[in-house]
């Protein structure tokens, strides 16, 4: 047998529900700040607010990209505003830098959020001075995942060999530039359910929790007696 995902050298991971759950509640809290935001640029109400909110992240994949294209809106000040969140929700996962450190290669972070938040984030989960780098949606020129421009960029600024390269990722849809680039392809299903019948063929692996995956393939590992090093 083959030592598992042994082709890998470059192991990408998304951010927020990848390297933390959903029990967090840290996702509701960007919501509303987002939606604060919108109500107070527009003075508008809460539910207007929502609204358009919603409108703008299925129109141009993140509120953000409304607000720039349509109103001319920093970025900077937006994400430092919506990103103003509870992080003590967020609790240290040493099992999980363990596993990750026990990488062969680089580890990196993939992000529609912005590096400020990412290293709060990593830093309320233990996680800090762990990955190589952190690509995330300045490094984008704001084109959000799953936009494969942003993909291509990836690859061309770090220098990634995508036929090398594992992504791990909590929205299925995200994982289709990847795959068709020749990433393999981790799925993180907080919802225990398929992904779409037009998505599915993108996804080479389904996972419910991420530390849970990457103890096995590492056990697996130590069974064959190759060990991560």
């Amino acid at each position: 047998m083959p030592l598992p995902f042994a082709h890998v050298d470059s192991w990408i991971f998304d951010l927020d529900l990848t390297l933390y759950g959903p029990e967090a509640n840290i996702m509701s809290q960007v919501r509303d700040r987002i939606a604060l935001f919108v109500e107070r640029f527009f003075n508008i109400s809460s539910d207007e607010a929502h609204q358009i909110r919603y409108a703008y992240w299925k129109k141009y994949g993140t509120t953000l990209g409304g607000l720039m294209a349509e109103h001319a809106v920093d970025p900077h000040g937006y994400l430092d505003f919506v990103h103003d969140v509870d992080m003590s929700l967020l609790q240290p996962a040493p099992d999980l830098r363990g596993q990750i450190e026990a990488l062969p290669g680089r580890k990196l972070i993939f992000t529609n959020a912005d590096a400020p938040y990412a290293h709060q984030v990593l830093a309320a989960r233990g996680l800090n001075d762990l990955f190589d780098d952190i690509f995330d949606i300045h490094r984008m020129q704001h084109l959000p995942k799953p936009a494969s421009s942003s993909y291509d960029s990836l690859c061309a600024e770090l220098d990634i060999d995508p036929t090398r390269a594992l992504f791990v990722e909590d929205s299925d849809h995200n994982l289709v530039p990847a795959k068709a680039l020749g990433m393999t392809t981790i799925w993180v299903n907080h919802d225990a359910e398929a992904g779409t019948s037009e998505v599915q063929q993108f996804i080479d692996h389904e996972i419910a929790d991420l530390s849970v995956w990457l103890s096995e393939i590492q056990t697996t590992a130590r069974q064959l007696k190759v060990p991560y090093d």
